[in-house]
């Protein structure tokens, strides 16, 4: 019996010490960016996923804060502005996105629900379990584990061959077009897996644009700049966040075309690169 406490009591610190090594990670890594609070001095917010974040600190030029996160959907947007409303920002205006796959299927569990709970004051069990027994536990976090081990891997391999770590970036404007259909392909294919939209997604945006409304919030659709390639390819797919805006009067300002001549200005398909995000926000805001 002391043998089996004995072991157990090692099982539980090596557990333990784990959990603690992967939660300095995960705060590192998959939460960094995602504990900031705009400073009350802003009035208008830019709210998309990763399609906004090349617009990072361009945007403050002109006293508009970029409150968008890497894979942020409308449940997450949702939450951000009840946070600016509930704590008494005087909030003019919000530039959102409506890009055509902002109401994929795909974003109902590829969003950031586990990260946007701390804009959020309502007490449920959901929220004990994803604000306090997720992130202190990020061993049994899905979307923790893969990138921990990914990191490991990266660097057992850079020790085993002697190299130092390499970013892994592209250039989107040296890539062969054989490679850049290639790509763009892959990124529709996955945006846009099945015809139907979500409702899931629909129904919270809907619940925004009234949320907006009843507050007196400005609230303007933005569709970010894609390459010519990718536009190609994505054709006339489209699960129309845009046109529920249009059809509740709100403006819809289409950018997608802006820089299709200029592959110079994009990270990689369906982004801009810091070079693109400072000239688009010019257009944008100036």
């Amino acid at each position: 019996m002391k043998k089996f406490i004995s072991n157990l009591f090692i099982f539980l610190m090596i557990v333990f010490l784990f959990n603690a090594v992967v939660f300095v990670f995960a705060n590192d890594n998959y939460y960094k960016g995602y504990k900031e609070f705009p400073n009350k001095k802003y009035h208008s917010f830019i709210m998309a996923d990763s399609h906004g974040m090349p617009l990072d600190q361009f945007a403050e030029k002109f006293e508009v804060y970029n409150f968008s996160s890497n894979s942020d959907s409308y449940f997450d947007i949702k939450r951000k502005i009840n946070y600016l409303i509930e704590n008494r920002y005087k909030v003019k205006t919000i530039y959102i996105t409506v890009d055509g796959h902002t109401l994929s299927p795909y974003r109902d569990a590829n969003n950031n629900t586990d990260k946007s709970i701390i804009y959020t004051s309502e007490i449920t069990p959901n929220y004990i379990k994803e604000k306090y027994l997720k992130y202190y536990s990020p061993i049994l976090q899905l979307k923790v584990n893969p990138l921990f081990r990914n990191y490991l891997e990266q660097k057992v391999e850079n020790l085993v061959v002697g190299k130092k770590d390499v970013s892994n970036d592209i250039i989107w404007s040296k890539l062969s077009k054989k490679e850049q259909i290639k790509r763009s392909e892959e990124r529709v294919a996955g945006q846009f897996p099945t015809k139907n939209r979500s409702q899931k997604l629909e129904k919270t945006l809907l619940e925004i644009i009234q949320l907006c409304k009843v507050n007196g919030i400005e609230l303007i659709g933005i569709k970010f700049p894609a390459s010519e390639t990718y536009l190609k390819i994505v054709g006339k797919r489209n699960y129309g966040a845009d046109q529920l805006f249009l059809s509740n009067g709100l403006k819809v300002i289409d950018y997608e075309l802006s820089f299709i001549n200029n592959d110079d200005y994009f990270g990689d398909q369906d982004h801009l690169n810091p070079k693109g995000g400072e000239a688009f926000v010019e257009k944008l805001l100036k």
